[in-house]
């Protein structure tokens, strides 16, 4: 059995690979950059803001908050391959210097208290071995006043068939999510005081529909990738049309969540 920090590894390695870049694309969540900077807009990111992208993947939305907020961005990622990916498309693209990519445990941040205005969590939340004290960590993180913005997919309980138990259930999230209301108590029961959900399960459908297309073109061109052929030709198309069928039902969703640092009596 491997252990709780070599499940992580291998898990955050599993994001790197060409398997979820084919599935959840560059920025390894529902709704790419429109869902990364409307949650920001939501969390009243301001310019000169620290920032802290907890899981970044491969910077993608951590290079995206700094140019549009014009904040400073930390990204911290614990996948080998993805932290090295986002250094080197720091160099390549032009990175701005308000972004640093750092290689740690998202539940075990190495920063010091108080150290960060807001903390974003995109799609990570739901892969945290134990969420309760990775959401405490983000408050010791965060100054006085400061705002956590977390996005996830939510699964009512019962809900989601053994099919999805499997690798590309982790991929979208699924496997160990919370209901929609589980992430507000876990966020309150942390003492932050959430001041905005918001329902944005539209855009789970939206990628679903890009990963039927992107599979249509693989199979019409006889393209294969290392690694994805026998987990998608196998879970494509019935395995597709039955998570839209649970997300139209309302059991499979994908949601934000705002929260503010309460002050500590």
């Amino acid at each position: 059995m491997l252990s709780t920090y070599a499940a992580k590894i291998c898990c955050a390695d599993l994001y790197s690979s060409e398997l979820a870049r084919l599935i959840l694309g560059d920025s390894l969540h529902p709704g790419g950059l429109r869902a990364t900077n409307r949650l920001g807009r939501a969390m009243g990111l301001q310019p000169g803001w620290h920032v802290l992208d907890l899981a970044c993947g491969i910077g993608t939305s951590a290079t995206a908050l700094s140019r549009v907020f014009r904040c400073h961005v930390t990204g911290l990622e614990l996948g080998a391959v993805a932290a090295e990916n986002s250094r080197q498309r720091a160099l390549e693209q032009s990175v701005p210097a308000n972004v640093a990519f750092v290689r740690g445990d998202a539940e075990m941040p190495p920063f010091r208290s108080g150290a960060f205005d807001a903390v974003i969590i995109e799609c990570a939340t739901s892969l945290f071995a134990d969420k309760p004290s990775a959401i405490r960590e983000v408050r010791r993180l965060l100054r006085p006043g400061g705002v956590i913005g977390l996005s996830d997919v939510t699964v009512e309980p019962g809900s989601l068939p053994p099919e999805l138990d499997s690798t590309v259930g982790m991929m979208l999230c699924l496997t160990d999510a919370l209901p929609a209301g589980g992430y507000q108590t876990l966020l309150e029961s942390a003492g932050f005081k959430v001041v905005e959900r918001t329902d944005l399960s539209g855009e789970v459908l939206s990628l679903l529909a890009e990963v039927r297309g992107k599979l249509n073109l693989r199979h019409t061109l006889g393209q294969t990738a290392p690694g994805v052929a026998d987990d998608l030709t196998s879970i494509a198309p019935d395995l597709l049309e039955r998570v839209e069928n649970l997300v139209q039902r309302g059991q499979i969703g994908y949601w934000h969540y705002v929260g503010r640092n309460k002050p500590v009596l």
